[in-house]
């Protein structure tokens, strides 16, 4: 029972020795978390506003935040004793690379990712890009991850390994994009005339870009109908309202007009035969014919 008193009196008082290395190491650990939090606050402010990408400048600051604070815990536990563990993840910072690749391989994987992008730039905060079968606005570049709202709603956060293993479809970044629609006409219309009345109305609608040439193409031969592919270029900055709205506006316009002018519009048309003598009846107001 002895031995045990002693045992615990010795802890405690050695407990005591520690308090104020404990108390210094907890003090600069603080004192580091709030640089690296106030750090990153005003390069936030300086710098996002006249960075080219603000998407990466984003993804910098959290990563100048992470080594200031890294930095703190070294210090911290220097400051502990623990100078032997503090100096052999600096120095062994080769292995244990190795090892947390071992053991953290697909968050290592998408941290490399993350910095990939960083400097390759495929897309910037608030481009509309497709990956998979995910489309939506960039919000966000993390460490593990790049977050995506779809036009739906929904937050979608894609490892960054998967962007850089994957096909990326930039959809605003050169501020335009072509859009196409099928609209038929009967055989019987004038396939000039509809060329001409479609690319007036087109090029009549005031988000559409004029200095790209919008054409008005024979697709195919259908069994009903000549089939037009009308495409024109409209502007992306707002992909949702370019995409949707506007391409239903010229379909609407189109439409309208054509009927306007007499052409005729899609119908099912079937043709029917008779082999033998067995004669058709067909009536008509109560008449048979």
């Amino acid at each position: 029972m002895d031995k045990i008193q002693q045992t615990l009196n010795n802890y405690w008082d050695i407990f005591l020795l520690s308090v104020p290395k404990i108390a210094i190491s907890a003090i600069i650990l603080a004192v580091f978390v709030l640089i690296g939090i106030l750090v990153a606050k005003t390069l936030r402010k300086r710098v996002q506003k006249k960075a080219d990408s603000p998407l990466v400048a984003d993804f910098l600051i959290r990563l100048v935040k992470l080594i200031i604070i890294t930095a703190g815990l070294m210090l911290a536990l220097n400051a502990l004793g623990f100078t032997g563990i503090a100096g052999g993840l600096l120095a062994g910072a080769g292995m244990s690379a190795v090892i947390l690749g071992f053991a953290f391989k697909e968050l290592g994987e998408n941290f490399l990712a993350g910095i990939l992008l960083v400097f390759d730039r495929p897309f910037s905060l608030g481009d509309t890009i497709t990956i998979n079968d995910n489309i939506g606005v960039v919000n966000a570049l993390k460490f593990r991850t790049t977050k995506l709202k779809t036009f739906d709603g929904k937050d979608v956060y894609i490892p960054n390994s998967d962007i850089v293993t994957n096909t990326v479809y930039n959809h605003t970044e050169d501020g335009f994009l072509r859009q196409s629609f099928l609209v038929g006409i009967d055989y019987d219309n004038d396939i000039d005339q509809a060329v001409k009345v479609i690319t007036e109305v087109v090029n009549n609608h005031p988000e559409i870009l004029t200095d790209e040439k919008t054409q008005v193409l024979i697709n195919e031969f259908g069994t009903n109908t000549v089939n037009l592919e009308v495409r024109f270029w409209t502007q992306t900055k707002d992909y949702k309202v370019a995409a949707a709205q506007i391409k239903f506006d010229v379909m609407r316009d189109v439409k309208r007009t054509l009927m306007d002018h007499k052409f005729g519009m899609p119908a099912n048309i079937q043709e029917v035969k008779l082999y033998g003598d067995t004669p058709l009846v067909v009536q008509l107001d109560n008449k048979e014919v």
